[in-house]
């Protein structure tokens, strides 16, 4: 019984130490491991690579995101939107996310010309939108459901732009070594 309880305490005391010791740890996982099919050498080759911060979230129910600055200084990923990959790129001066209608299209969603309603500011100047909600957006471990979006006509709107829409509902986001942290 006593062996039990010790083997315990010392499960629990290791688990409630991952975040203190994955907090200086940098980087991210740049490709998901399916753990369930994986052999040995795989899952062994993938807990090397993982940063203790990937592991310190079941701890602490902490999520969070890395993404690399590209060469433009802009930070760009892959994002799910409604269950679809779309690269976005993070635009903190954009009061919402924003898509232009061939992705709106590719994300299932059927609009009308009478959808167009609104006008907003963009930087080539005024243009008609819809207002929309998209399901969820994903991007690594972090997930926002409900996140409102505008969707514009392809000439206003090139890449799709994730803004304060979706930005707004995370715990927090940071810049550390060309790495915009998003932490959920």
């Amino acid at each position: 019984m006593f062996k039990n309880l010790f083997l315990v305490c010392c499960a629990v005391l290791a688990v409630s130490g991952l975040p203190y010791y994955a907090q200086d740890i940098s980087g991210f996982i740049s490709q998901d491991v399916g753990l369930e099919t994986a052999d040995d050498k795989q899952i062994s080759a993938a807990v090397a690579k993982a940063p203790q911060q990937a592991l310190a979230h079941y701890a602490t129910g902490v999520r969070s995101a890395f993404i690399p600055q590209n060469k433009m200084g802009h930070f760009s990923a892959d994002f799910q939107i409604n269950g679809r990959y779309v690269l976005g790129m993070i635009d903190t001066g954009a009061t919402y996310v924003a898509i232009n209608t061939s992705t709106a299209r590719r994300l299932g969603l059927g609009l009308t010309n009478a959808d167009f309603k609104h006008q907003v500011q963009t930087a080539n100047g005024l243009a008609r939108s819809a207002l929309v909600v998209l399901d969820r957006m994903n991007v690594g471990s972090i997930s926002v459901s409900n996140v409102e979006a505008f969707v514009l006509d392809d000439k206003a709107l090139t890449a799709t732009l994730i803004g304060m829409s979706f930005m707004s509902r995370l715990q927090s986001y940071r810049v550390k070594n060309n790495n915009l942290e998003l932490i959920n």
